[in-house]
């Protein structure tokens, strides 16, 4: 009789939908994911080993692992720039939130009214979307966003990892960030 152990670890893994060819109104956000798959086989000496690893890319190459980012628990009221850049979180991925009241807390949002109005749409979909921050580390004039996506206030996708940038504004989320949210969630980005 063959004995087969398959271990699959994945990390990180977000994706929202069935994955089918068919179109969706329903939003998807993705993150990366590593899938490690290990199979030994039965033998009468060594036991043979194979793994494979699959990593999808990521949408952000920033961690909270550097010794020089200071990092925060999410407490309102704790630190300012902590609650200006969960501000900036909260305003540009709550799916109620109008163009003008986003466009302050993006690095550029010139041509994104369409995209926002779909997003808008997409969240009617599935009851709202909103973003809750959990940690933020800050380095300098650069910050990386631990956060969770809530549809209808339920936590959706936890563990994903964002970016803010400190501007003459104040902490924004660059545009080339929030249009990768955007693409994964299906509304596209110009």
């Amino acid at each position: 009789m063959k004995k087969m152990l398959v271990l699959v670890a994945v990390v990180a893994v977000v994706a929202v939908g069935c994955g089918s060819t068919s179109e969706s109104s329903e939003p998807v956000i993705q993150a990366a994911q590593t899938v490690t798959t290990t199979t030994v086989a039965p033998t009468t000496t060594a036991p043979a080993t194979t793994t494979t690893t699959t990593t999808l890319p990521d949408t952000t190459t920033t961690s909270l692992a550097s010794d020089e980012v200071k990092t925060f628990r999410v407490i309102p009221g704790e630190d300012s720039e902590v609650d200006a850049i969960v501000e900036a979180y909260s305003v540009v991925f709550d799916s109620t939130t109008t163009f003008d009241e986003k466009a302050v807390f993006l690095a550029d949002a010139s041509g994104l009214e369409e995209t926002i109005v779909k997003y808008a749409a997409a969240g009617d979909d599935v009851g709202g979307i909103t973003l809750q921050a959990d940690r933020v580390g800050i380095d300098g004039a650069d910050a990386v966003v631990i956060y969770s996506f809530l549809f209808a206030g339920n936590a959706t996708y936890s563990d994903l990892e964002g970016v803010a940038v400190l501007t003459d504004a104040g902490w924004q989320i660059p545009r080339d960030f929030f249009c990768q949210i955007m693409v994964l969630s299906r509304v596209g980005c110009p």
